[in-house]
């Protein structure tokens, strides 16, 4: 199983909820580096520029131990495509002042990762409704499996 890890979901890890630098947490980490090592736990490019933006120390030792699981491809650009055109077809994603945000972000393409790559489950922390272009909301209209972080160690039984 390929777990696609939306911005959200890393920041909570790193800087809300989990940090790192707390020994308690290890398990977490642990199992974190070795799925980006595996190839288990992927990202795409643009969570990367998300992160980017706040530079501070725990984003930057991050991302250069995680960069690998930073990815893009053609077939992605496709199916980003693709989900922009379902989006845009669905009356009950209609326009309002988040979709705007939702697609110039990089949740869609965490969204085409996840289609890229098959059976791909969506890991986020985002609690919005659809209405406001929750990624969890959208991701269960467009057919792709979403979980929270309490849901995702559940189900790789981190801390167990």
């Amino acid at each position: 199983m390929k777990y696609c890890l939306d911005a959200s979901a890393l920041i909570d890890l790193g800087e809300r909820h989990y940090p790192e630098r707390l020994k308690v947490f290890a398990p977490i980490w642990e199992h974190l580096y070795s799925g980006i090592e595996s190839g288990d736990i992927i990202s795409v490019d643009y969570v990367k520029i998300e992160l980017e933006k706040k530079a501070d120390d725990w984003r930057k030792d991050f991302l250069d131990r995680a960069n690998r699981m930073f990815i893009i491809s053609n077939d992605i650009e496709s199916e980003y495509a693709k989900i922009i055109r379902d989006i845009e077809l669905r009356d009950n994603l209609n326009i309002n002042k988040h979709r705007e945000r939702f697609m110039s972000g990089a949740d869609p393409w965490v969204i085409a990762l996840a289609k890229n790559t098959g059976e791909s489950i969506v890991v986020s922390a985002e609690t919005k409704s659809l209405a406001d272009y929750g990624l969890g909301p959208v991701c269960n209209l467009l057919g792709v499996k979403h979980m929270n972080l309490v849901q995702f160690f559940e189900a790789n039984n981190i801390g167990v």
